[in-house]
Parts: C-alpha cells; sequence; structure tokens
C-alpha cells in the first residue's frame, strides 16, 4: 500500500460522509493533527481535549453508518500519520499503511454485521474500502 493509495482511501471514506459528519470528522482531524504525537502508545497519548470530547459526544448522535465511517477514517489517518513518522525516521512505512488499510476493513466488515476474512491482504482490504456496500 503506497501513501498515494492510502490517500486515495482516506479521501474515498471522507466522500462517504455527511455534511454534519464530515464537520465533526474535520474538527476531529484538526484537533488530532493539533496535539497527538505521531507515534503513540497509550502510555504516551494526550487525555482528550474538552473539543475532541464534545465531538466524540456530537458523532454518537449520527446514524451507526456514519460512525462507522469515522471509525475508519480514523485508522486510515492514524496509519497515514504512523508511517510518514516511520519513514521520516529511516523505516519502512508500508507495514504500518498495511495494517491500518486491513484494520479500516475489519472495522467495516464489523460494523456491516458481516465475517472477518482471516486472509485479508492489503489489496483485499482496500477493495473492500471501496466498495459501497
Amino acid at each position: 500500500m503506497t501513501r498515494d493509495e492510502l490517500i486515495g482511501l482516506i479521501e474515498g471514506e471522507d466522500a462517504k460522509l455527511s455534511p454534519a459528519g464530515r464537520q465533526l470528522w474535520e474538527k476531529l482531524e484538526l484537533s488530532v493533527e493539533a496535539t497527538a504525537p505521531e507515534e503513540s502508545t497509550p502510555a504516551t497519548t494526550p487525555p482528550p481535549t474538552a473539543e475532541e470530547v464534545e465531538v466524540i459526544e456530537r458523532m454518537a448522535e449520527l446514524p451507526e453508518p456514519e460512525r462507522g465511517i469515522i471509525e475508519r477514517l480514523m485508522e486510515l489517518h492514524a496509519g497515514l500519520r504512523s508511517s510518514d513518522f516511520a519513514e521520516s525516521r529511516g523505516r519502512p512505512g508500508e507495514p504500518i499503511r498495511n495494517k491500518a488499510v486491513i484494520l479500516a476493513a475489519v472495522l467495516k466488515d464489523r460494523s456491516e454485521g458481516r465475517m472477518m476474512d482471516p486472509d485479508m491482504t492489503p489489496e483485499r482490504a482496500a477493495a473492500r474500502l471501496r466498495d459501497s456496500g
């Protein structure tokens, strides 16, 4: 999975959002960009800001399909940031992007009540994310 392919998947998921969902996603994305470290762990992740808590609470009011899209966007975006960080340190970013795409596809399957594919490849995961159903 290349960086450009991952960005294309992010843009595809973003295009599925309603105006209200997109507004919440953009607020959350801006907040994360401003505060989250590129490579975080549960121990180093700062607690959510008041604005993030408000956005998360408002996201809970969205229909389930919208919440699923935002959940996938969060995973894909985190993969992009982490892969960029790894590459800036001379490490490969592709495995991180691959993992993010597979996790996003698993989230999609789960939100739609489908069985998880235990042999999911990055290519199949990307195709699953592009699938509108």
